[in-house]
């Protein structure tokens, strides 16, 4: 009842402008990771600064009671104190979704912390961008055959730990034949796979900027420039697929996969929602910096060395929250899910 009565407020807050703490949190703990995907500017930073465990439990009791965080990266695995730093945050913060987006190579040891931590509460995502050698080759290094095995792994593990369990597919041109033999292996597996367009992002390579420079790249900036022919076929593949093993994601899905298709096809921004970064949405980099959101390189903020109400209640953030108010948008699922829920979006585009 808590989630849901937050999440009325969150509703009323962001139509009505208001500011209120942050319900969600996308964290990502580190930039390292053992691969070096074809889509993925990550592994060019030369900058790898990133807090240590103390750092992040002090951020971290700075938050009021989060509804969800989320752990990304890089590769969050990578770092030994994972499982501390997400102990810790449950105690703090209470999420009632904890969800971990990991490359699934370290099968024992994501194997081993969701049988140890696994609850309701965890919906992890293996990110998987073909079947075999394909999926291989964009990830530049032999990696499917460990992956799998985690995906595997933690199946087993759902029915006695009530975990959740999706697969993250990112789209580029040389993985569209891959959707269709992805969505069959998943479907066997029972989990949802979900889908993005691989974005132009070494936005986060780029020095960083003032706010007038958010929103240039629009409401699409691919990595790959998709043909008319492309386009077709990604989205006869995404629309056929409607099944989802988790009411709540299948209404996200349904919500982004329809707004895709009015806005590639007939230039129709229909359904549509506000943005909520900076007001129900934060997002922390590994050095405990608060950019805008992850597809702008203006930093608002560093929590290790500003309190976190100063920052998010003080008049400066408040000319950054103009700017995502002005901003054209980016219909991307890590954004448009929030979005959707915490301006209440969603609902009106069921009716």
């Amino acid at each position: 009842m808590a989630l849901y009565l937050n999440l009325l407020k969150h509703v009323i807050y962001n139509n009505l402008r208001w500011t209120p703490a942050p319900a969600l949190c996308t964290f990502l703990i580190t930039w390292r990771c053992e691969l070096k995907c074809s889509m993925c500017s990550i592994p060019e930073r030369e900058d790898k600064a990133e807090m240590d465990t103390d750092q992040i439990k002090a951020v971290f009791d700075q938050l009021d009671q989060l509804d969800v965080v989320r752990i990304t990266g890089g590769e969050p695995f990578v770092r030994d104190d994972l499982g501390e730093v997400v102990r810790h945050i449950i105690k703090v913060s209470d999420p009632s979704v904890m969800m971990i987006n990991t490359n699934g190579i370290q099968t024992q040891k994501i194997v081993e912390f969701a049988d140890e931590l696994g609850s309701p509460r965890f919906h992890f995502r293996v990110s998987l961008d073909g079947v075999g050698s394909r999926h291989d080759d964009i990830r530049g290094a032999k990696s499917f055959d460990k992956a799998y095995a985690t995906l595997e792994g933690l199946v087993r593990l759902r029915e006695r730990r009530g975990i959740a369990l999706g697969v993250n597919l990112t789209i580029t041109r040389g993985n569209i034949d891959q959707i269709e033999p992805l969505q069959e292996m998943c479907d066997g597996l029972g989990v949802d796979l979900q889908y993005q367009l691989a974005r132009d992002d070494r936005i986060l390579l780029e020095s960083r900027s003032d706010t007038d420079e958010m929103g240039k790249r629009g409401e699409f900036s691919f990595l790959d420039p998709f043909t008319p022919e492309e386009i077709d076929r990604i989205l006869e593949n995404i629309l056929k697929d409607t099944q989802s093993f988790n009411f709540r994601e299948g209404l996200i899905k349904k919500f982004f996969n329809e707004g895709l298709k009015n806005r590639l096809l007939y230039n129709k921004k229909t359904p549509s929602t506000r943005c909520v970064a900076l007001t129900s949405h934060i997002r922390i980099l590994p050095t405990g910096e608060v950019p805008v959101c992850i597809h702008s390189n203006t930093i608002v903020g560093d929590l290790t060395k500003q309190d976190f109400r100063e920052l998010w209640y003080g008049e400066e953030m408040e000319r950054y929250r103009e700017t995502v108010r002005n901003c054209p948008g980016c219909w991307m699922p890590c954004e448009v899910a929030p979005n959707a829920i915490y301006t209440g979006s969603i609902i009106k585009a069921l009716f």
